[in-house]
Formats: C-alpha cells, structure tokens, sequence
C-alpha cells in the first residue's frame, strides 16, 4: 500500500502543478479535487481518553471533509499533500462506555470517483441499549443488531455451537462454551444470518440459568416433503436415506436429494457410516446448493448397512476450491486449460487442498519418457500436474503423464474380492483434437491380483470415446469398472495412463491428459455376504407340531445340555442348525437370593411356554456360523403371553460386539419408568402377534444371534406386576397344520 501510495502521490502532485499553471490563465480561485488519496482507511478509537490519530492526505486540488459531530478534522480542508488530525469525543458517560458507534469519514472531491473514506469506529458497549428479547423477536432484528435473551433450552449440541428453543422459535448460536442437552441459557449476543436463515452470529456472554429436558415436537417427515421444502426456517425434521460421500442421499420420485450436515459434533456425525441407510433428526438450515440442504442434528441414527463401501468419492468436497474460476471441460464438452489451475504449481493458494487429498489416503504418481511410475519426483512442482475442475480431477500434460493412488481400503478383513467403478475420459486440444489415452490401474503394494488375468497386477482401460473421420471427438464421461481378487487392508491401486512417455501413444501432441470422477470400492459380490465358507447355512427352521395333542419335539430342561450360562432349555432346529433359548436372567438371580425356582418352562397341546417370565429374561434365537458385513438376515415367528404376563418386549440382534434393536424402538411409560420396546403383546392374552423383521450386518459377525427379551412388570391386560406369577409365554403358531410363520431364520438378500 505504502508503494502504491507513493506512486498515486507522484502522480497527484504533478497533476496538481498541471492545474495550477492552467488555473492562471482560465480558473480563479482554488481548483477542487479531481483525485483525493490518503495512506489509511480505518481507524479504531477507544471509548475513554481516545487518542488522536493522523492520516497524509494527498489530492490535486482543494477537498473538505464530511463527518459526524463526534468526530473533528483539522484541518478541514486542503490541497496538494496534508497531514491532517483525527480526534473523536469519549463514548461514554457515569454509567460506563455508551454503545459502540461506527461512521464514514469522507474527504470529497469534485465526484464521487474522487472521494476519499476513512471507516472509523470507537468501542462502547454493545448492550448498553440492548434490549430483553425472545426468540421471535431476535430472529427479526437486522443483522449486527444486540440483544439480551434471558432464557431458552438447548435442543442440540453441535461442533462449534448449539441449538436454542423456545418451543415457537429455534435459533443455532455459534458459541464454544461448555453447554450441555437440555440446558437453560441466557445471551448477549449479535444476530446474524446464514443460507438466509436467523441466527447468533455472535456471543459474548453465555450463562447456563438451570437445566431440565427438552419437549421436542413431532418432527416434519422431510420423506414426504424434500421434493417441495423451501428451508427458510429452522424446523424440526426427521429424514431418512443412505450416506454416500459424507451426505445423506434422499431418493423421490427416482430424483437424488441430499442432506448436508452443518457443523456436525462427532456424536451426531456420519461418520464410518458410508454405505448405511441412516435416520437424522434436527434442525434444517437452509439450502446448500440445487437439491442440498443442510441440517443441524440432534441425533444420527444407524439404520444398518445399506451397502459395504470400501471407498467413496465424488470429489463434491472440491467445492471450496472450484467455487470461482475454475472449468467444467467434461460438463461443457470444451478445452478451457485456462480454468484448470495446477494445485502442485499453487502450492501456497491450494495447501489445506493438498492436505486434505493426503489424509484421505491418496497419493500421486507421474512419469516421462518411459520412466517407473513409482519413481516420481515429489518436490518438482513443474512436473508434477494435479488440475482442478468443477468438483472431479484432471491429470498429465505437455511431456508428462501423471495419476492417481487410491487409498488403501482399511476396512476390509482378511482379504476379499473387490469391484472398482469410476468415470473418467480423455482430454483434447483446443482444435477438439483427441488427446488418445489408455488407463492402466496397477497394484502397487498388498496383495491381489486383476479377475481378467487371474495373475497380474495390472490390467489397462481403453476408451470407448468415439473419434470422428475428420479426427475429432468429444469430451463425455465414460464408465469404467475392474475386479480385483484377494485385496486386503494393505492393497494400494494406481489409475494412470498405460504409458508414462505421452510421445508413444500421442506423438503429434506428446500428452495424456485424463480427467477422474465419482470412484468407488465395494465387494465384487455386491456386499451381501454368504459365500463364505464358514457362513451360516440357511434357512433355520423350527417345527411346532401337534399330534394328539402332545407335542413330537419337547422343550427339554438344561439337565446338562444348555452351553451356555443362564440358560433354562432350548429347542434344536428341525431344518438347518440352530437353537432357540431360553435364558431365565431374572429368574437366576431370585433363584440365589430365595432358592426357590421362579421360571419354569412347559409344554402344552397349542405352544411351547415359559410360566413366569420377568423383565430381564428373553428368548434367544442363534445360528452358527459368520455373518459378513452388509449381509440382510430375515427372522419370523408368532408369539403372545397370557394377560397377566409382562406385556412389552424388545427384540435385539448381535452386530460385531454390539447389540442393536432388530427393529424401531418405541417408548412407553410403565408406572414410573419409560420402557423402550419394539413389540406389544395383545391384551387379550390369546391372539398371537406376528414378528417379521429384517436386519443389515454393520459389521462381521460371529453367529446369528437373536433376543427376545422382557421389558416390563406389566402384565397384558395393563395390571402392574410385583412378582414373577403363573402367567406365561408363549412361543406359538396360529395354525400348526401350516408352515406360515412357524419360527425361521433366513437369508433377505
């Protein structure tokens, strides 16, 4: 600025002596201003005892000042070069600073071209005339407006801030301060707004005044409605979809939507949830982008795999450097090298995109004139060629080839087969002149080798863009997918041209350049298990039989059978390996503290029953065997209790370590307690209740294991229970001359 001043000041002044000499012969009186240039543009005050500051102004010809009454100019006119002082009066008064106050200093000129500002400012305190607001009435100020909140809950923790509620009205305030779910805080604050919606811009006191829950309202199912949203208010919504590349993918009407998380807290984040059907419940804030929303969570729920994804990527978190000035070359069908910066020859301009790139695990291989592409220079920018375009990659040019390394696929277990899918295709001059690439993926470390060969490691990718008689073609992406066979966690594969001397397959124009999108790893069995060899072997079946009214199969006691601790007996499967338990939990525990027996189990002419079960105890369902991850497992039966029998169960399945609901969770209030469930039996205590229910495996696990197990000390017919009593479980079919619904464990893929 300094220099620039300098040189405009040179400039000034002998256009000042230029008008002089001119004014003696045409003009009287002084000349006004047709340049004004001062050498500061803002200036900050104090509120108490602000010392004066001083800005050279320079001009060629007489200026004046505009300013407030709190702020004196002297001198208040001049010509040529001028030093001229700035002081401003205290903001403040006996009860301490007044608000702060801002204002425009301007020295004019003949125009408004010729003017001259100066932005000056003098603290106060911001909410010395801040007034007590609500919710509603803060989202109405204007932006930069202060404000006094005295209460509102926090609905939602996010990574930087929180959501605040006051049942009407819901505000996201940026603030780090420790506040916990259910908090009552009150604020002195700044509105803001982002994506055109109401928010705390800024805090500078947050104070937590008491705690206590949050009564969330019925959420707007955005399922039914995200076609059609306009997302100009922080609603409560609840929507369901798949996570793909960091969003939450919304399918209407075979039309992709997008959720967006804004500002996610790791709790309530997609994170190691690619490729899993996903429920998010929060607050919407606003429009990101054509079919993008974005949200703030409150919570992130793991509906199960969906589909197993090694690796993703669709490049959309480019968008914060391919916002401005960068091409769309495959998009526009055009060679714009112009709008294609080189992010290895902007080191300094790209350097959080370059580190990013690195940790998602990439890496970068380049090459010429037949050099290893494993032996790349890392530190010649020159040669090294990594282009930008909107939202996907573009590789090589002039003399220089170069690619890309895929991350190693560090979820995968053992080894397994693997399907790579991208889209990419060749480039072309600017005389739409093909640039005539063949791809070669390489494995360059770990194990595996290409399906196509059975043996090698590497297989290569021809092009399928058409050139035309006269030797032209057109930029259109193009689908590409490979196998690779026995991959594990440690396999590195390179995408890059077939040869690193661009001069062998394009000597005219001695270049490969390509351009890469949307690249995906997943098993090349589509990631529904049951090809391994240790996989359970399904169905499972139980037969319920009747013949003159006994039963051909009984519920043997554990007398020395059961394997497992707790468990009162179990029945073995008819078709297929497998058993069902029953596990006395609480029962065991009565047991010790009185030695008397509190469950036992039965048999009768119409089910298979347990007299006395109480919460704590469930039925258990498992089948040998290892359930891969993304494998859908199905099990149905019919069961019921006796009215004076507890009434609510839930039913849990075993993914990995982990015990999750096989199904949604519900939640009821049983005397004092809330007791969460996913299944109620019929008050009537004889009409069976039909469970059919499908689960996705998150990860591999050892057996298939399923619980039944009970809730409450309610009994069906609503009576509240104090003991364990002669009521009973059943374990039933509606109709025992048929296979519908007798007890089944099988594959749902």
């Amino acid at each position: 600025m300094k220099r620039i001043f300098n040189i405009f000041k040179t400039i000034a002044l002998v256009a000042l002596s230029a008008s002089l000499l001119a004014s003696c012969v045409k003009e009287k009186g002084p000349a006004v201003a047709k340049a004004v240039l001062g050498n500061v543009s803002i200036m900050n005050f104090t509120a108490v005892a602000p010392e004066a500051q001083t800005v050279t102004v320079v001009s060629d010809g007489e200026w004046t000042i505009t300013a407030p009454e709190w702020i004196s100019v002297n001198p208040s006119t001049g010509k040529g070069e001028t030093l001229v002082t700035v002081t401003v009066t205290e903001n403040s008064d006996a009860q301490g600073m007044l608000a702060p106050r801002t204002a425009k200093l301007i020295f004019g000129g003949k125009k408004l071209s010729s003017q001259f500002a100066i932005s000056v400012s003098q603290e106060g305190d911001a909410y010395r005339n801040a007034e007590h607001l609500t919710l509603t009435q803060i989202a109405a100020l204007a932006d930069g407006e202060s404000f006094i909140l005295d209460e509102a809950s926090v609905a939602a923790i996010t990574a930087t801030g929180f959501v605040i509620t006051d049942g009407t009205m819901n505000l996201y305030v940026k603030c780090n301060a420790s506040i916990g779910l259910g908090d009552k805080v009150s604020l002195k604050g700044l509105k803001g707004t982002e994506n055109k919606i109401p928010m705390v811009a800024k805090v500078d006191e947050c104070t937590p005044v008491g705690t206590g829950t949050i009564d969330y309202p019925t959420p707007i199912d955005l399922n039914t409605q995200i076609a059609t949203y306009t997302a100009e208010s922080m609603d409560y919504v609840t929507v369901s979809g798949v996570v793909s590349s960091g969003t939450l993918v919304v399918v209407v009407d075979e039309v992709d939507y997008a959720v967006k998380l804004v500002d996610p807290a790791e709790s309530a984040s997609f994170s190691g949830l690619n490729g899993h059907k996903a429920t998010v419940t929060g607050y919407t804030y606003g429009l990101l982008g054509a079919k993008l929303l974005g949200v703030l969570a409150a919570t992130v729920k793991d509906d199960g795999v969906d589909e197993v994804i090694y690796f993703q990527d669709d490049f959309e978190w480019l968008a914060t450097w391919t916002a401005e000035g960068v091409g769309d070359d495959v998009g526009k069908n055009v060679a714009d090298t112009d709008a294609a910066p080189n992010v290895f020859g902007n080191a300094t301009k790209y350097a959080e995109m370059i580190a990013k790139f690195q940790d998602m695990g990439y890496g970068y291989v380049w090459g010429w004139k037949g050099q290893d592409w494993s032996n790349g220079d890392p530190d010649n920018n020159n040669k090294r060629t990594l282009y930008l375009q909107k939202n996907y990659l573009k590789f090589g040019k002039t003399s220089y080839s170069s690619g890309i390394i895929l991350p190693a696929m560090s979820t995968i277990e053992g080894t397994d087969d693997i399907l790579i899918t991208f889209d990419w295709c060749y480039s072309m001059t600017g005389g739409n002149k093909p640039d005539l690439t063949t791809l070669k993926l390489t494995i360059m470390s770990g194990d595996g080798v290409f399906e196509d060969s059975g043996t090698a490691t590497s297989e290569e990718i021809v092009s399928a863009q058409v050139v035309k008689d006269d030797g032209t073609t057109s930029l259109a992406w193009q689908a590409a997918s490979v196998v690779v066979k026995g991959a594990s966690s440690k396999t590195r594969i390179s995408i890059h041209p077939a040869n690193t001397d661009p001069m062998v397959t394009n000597p005219d124009r001695k270049q490969n350049r390509w351009y890469i999108d949307n690249i995906k790893v997943v098993p090349a069995n589509g990631g529904q298990g049951g090809e391994d060899p240790n996989a359970p072997k399904l169905p499972v079946e139980w037969k319920i039989q009747v013949a003159d009214n006994n039963y051909t199969t009984t519920w043997p006691l554990a007398n020395g059978n059961a394997t497992e601790e707790g468990v009162s007996g179990y029945l073995n499967a008819v078709v297929g390996t497998g058993a069902i338990w029953y596990n006395n939990a609480a029962g065991n525990a009565a047991d010790k503290e009185s030695g008397k027996k509190k469950t036992k189990l039965d048999v009768q002419a119409d089910d298979p029953r347990v007299t006395g079960a109480w919460p704590g105890d469930y039925c258990q369902f498992k089948v040998p065997g290892t359930v891969a991850a993304g494998k859908k497992v199905r099990l149905s039966f019919e069961t019921r209790t006796s009215a004076t029998n507890p009434k609510y169960w839930e039913l849990i399945y075993l993914d990995g370590s982990e015990w999750k609901p096989a199904c949604e969770v519900l939640k009821v209030k049983v005397g004092d307690s809330d007791v969460e469930y996913t299944h109620a039996m019929n008050a009537d205590g004889n009409t069976n209740i039909k469970v059919d229910v499908t689960v996705s495996y998150g990860k591999k696990t050892d057996g298939i294991v399923f619980r039944f197990v009970c809730q409450s000390a309610m009994g069906a017919g609503g009576e509240m229970l104090t003991a364990p009593n002669g009521g009973s479980w059943r374990l039933a079919v509606t109709d025992t001359s048929k296979d519908d619904w007798q007890p089944r464990i099988q594959w749902a893929d």
